[in-house]
């Protein structure tokens, strides 16, 4: 069974099984191990494997999968099975389980794994433990052709799956374990010819909408993460004369698109500014300044996913589509505005971040923004980013082009290093930005036997600086200890536990010049950025004055 259903994985496009180990597991993981083309990496902590296998999916769009044995092990996929529901990431979870007859009678290392992660995965499968009386080739391969093609979306949205398999002892694949015996079975596993999968996927297509725009309108396109193709995106907002609102996450910074907009909105939204539509492809991240902007528009508020998430958060959209993005922007039946509108825009865009790039410049001491800023000048393929700070401060301060990662579907930190490493098993030149919390809730990440080329830099502040930004920071009490959270480590020790090359930087043009040297040298690498808390709030209040004082004298 395991050799069949595995190879059918492979069949269907899976080249990743990210494996933890365990002795139920134990026919999956040899025969993954064994497939002459399946990549298999071994990740000693359950949490961090699952992270991996996902890094790796969000980093190709197709899925990886991960394996365990039984009990606790696969609830601790729990938190990466939520992240890669909430961000459409396809994920496969095979969990290793004991017989239905060990099932509810205390049978050691045994808890009821039946649809464990509810209606968080696309399918769910309860493969039972295999005999040698019945032919299940085709039942196993099938189901795993229908599994991986739940995950990519065939029916619902792409996301994660879940295939629970049972195996009686001996749980290796041999018919005596000098513990138990077992016949040997004597049916066929082949799969099709040529390779070929069992069951050959439909995904389905999201098709346009008709918006019913009559006529110029003052409109923006709000550009967020999700799937649609981001250079028809920028062809269809010009157009329509419409600029163009570029979140980090979006992949189009780089672009002719507007990157300011949280300094930009410090104020709320500029008279002339004030759009009469706004049409918000994908999810936009927690930003409330832009949740004002949409909310000021004074005809249409349009939401649109391409996998038809409802991505409302205020409740105020006017249309919410489930549809292709571009070509339902093209639908728009209107003329296209005034040149002045979008040249408003890209003005101020332009003028307000040479603003913050001269402030940035007089500031001495190291700070989230300058190091956010000094990414752009590193050669990387891929920035992987962490939540909290550093995805705020990217979102700010990148200007260069290229993709960015990051998990916020549920935008927690954990598994935040071992999503890194997965991204970059797939991409050379892989930067990774994190605050040190970050770091230490996944260090077990580290552990695996597969070693790829990753440059992390870490802003070490020794705790949770994005708190000081929020109500608690006033509030309440006993903030330090229950908020922040000090740890007090030396990350220089960590790096040297897990083999990792470390150095400290003080200075941005420090963190670019090592970042490039160790990328170029490849391997593993943690760059520490030391980072004093109260006074990387004080640039981050600075450069709110500085933009508040722009806005102020912004002329329409």
């Amino acid at each position: 069974m395991a050799r069949a259903m595995v190879d059918e994985l492979w069949r269907d496009g899976i080249g990743l099984v990210v494996i933890s180990p365990g002795s139920r597991s134990a026919a999956l993981a040899i025969a993954a191990a064994a497939h002459p083309d399946l990549e298999t990496r071994v990740v000693l902590d359950e949490r961090s494997a699952a992270f991996h296998a996902l890094g790796r999916a969000k980093a190709t769009g197709f899925p990886a999968a991960v394996l365990s044995t039984s009990g606790t092990a696969p609830a601790n996929y729990f938190p990466a099975v939520v992240e890669a529901d909430m961000s459409l990431t396809p994920l496969i979870v095979l969990s290793a389980d004991r017989p239905v007859e060990l099932r509810g009678v205390g049978a050691n290392q045994t808890i009821d794994q039946i649809r464990l992660y509810g209606d968080r995965v696309r399918f769910f499968g309860d493969v039972e433990a295999p005999g040698s009386d019945v032919n299940l080739n085709e039942s196993w391969r099938s189901t795993v052709s229908e599994a991986v093609a739940a995950a990519l979306g065939q029916g619902d949205r792409p996301g994660p799956v879940h295939l629970n398999l049972a195996f009686r002892e001996p749980t290796v694949p041999v018919t005596d374990d000098g513990r138990t015996q077992g016949l040997g079975y004597p049916f066929s596993t082949d799969g099709r010819q040529e390779d070929a999968p069992w069951i050959n996927p439909v995904i389905p297509v999201p098709q346009s909408a008709v918006l019913p725009l009559v006529g110029p309108s003052r409109g923006l396109v709000i550009a967020g993460e999700g799937e649609y193709d981001r250079g028809g995106l920028i062809e269809a907002a010009e157009a329509l004369g419409w600029p163009v609102l570029a979140t980090a996450l979006s992949g189009m910074r780089g672009e002719t698109v507007v990157s300011t907009y949280h300094h930009l909105l410090i104020g709320g939204v500029p008279r002339h500014l004030t759009p009469e539509t706004v049409f918000v492809v994908g999810a936009v991240g927690p930003s409330q300044r832009l949740e004002d902007l949409i909310e000021s528009a004074v005809g249409q508020r349009i939401r649109v996913d391409a996998w038809g998430r409802r991505i409302d958060p205020r409740r105020n959209a006017t249309h919410v589509l489930h549809a292709e993005p571009v070509a339902t922007l093209r639908s728009a039946a209107t003329t296209k505005t005034a040149p002045y509108w979008v040249e408003a825009w890209l003005e101020a865009d332009r003028q307000l971040r040479e603003t913050i790039d001269r402030s940035l410049d007089e500031v001495t001491v190291p700070s989230g923004a300058s190091i956010a800023r000094s990414l752009n000048d590193v050669s990387w393929e891929r920035l992987v980013v962490a939540s909290s700070l550093p995805i705020r401060e990217v979102d700010s301060h990148l200007t260069r082009r290229g993709t960015v990662i990051a998990n916020r579907g549920a935008s927690g930190i954990d598994g935040f290093v071992s999503t890194a490493l997965g991204v970059a098993s797939a991409t050379s030149r892989t930067l990774a930005i994190s605050g040190d919390l970050s770091l230490l809730h996944d260090s077990n990440g580290f552990l695996c036997d597969v070693v790829d080329d990753l440059v992390m830099i870490v802003l070490d502040n020794d705790g949770g600086g994005l708190f000081d930004d929020l109500p608690p920071a006033a509030h309440a009490p006993f903030y330090e200890r229950l908020f922040v959270t000090p740890h007090g480590r030396d990350l220089g020790q960590l790096a040297r536990f897990h083999n990792l090359g470390f150095m400290t930087v003080e200075k941005p043009e420090q963190a670019t010049s090592a970042s490039m040297e160790r990328l170029d040298r490849g391997g593993r690498h943690l760059i520490r950025v030391p980072i004093e808390r109260r006074a990387d709030l004080e640039t981050r209040q600075m450069l709110e004055e500085v933009s508040r004082e722009f806005v102020s004298l912004l002329q329409p």
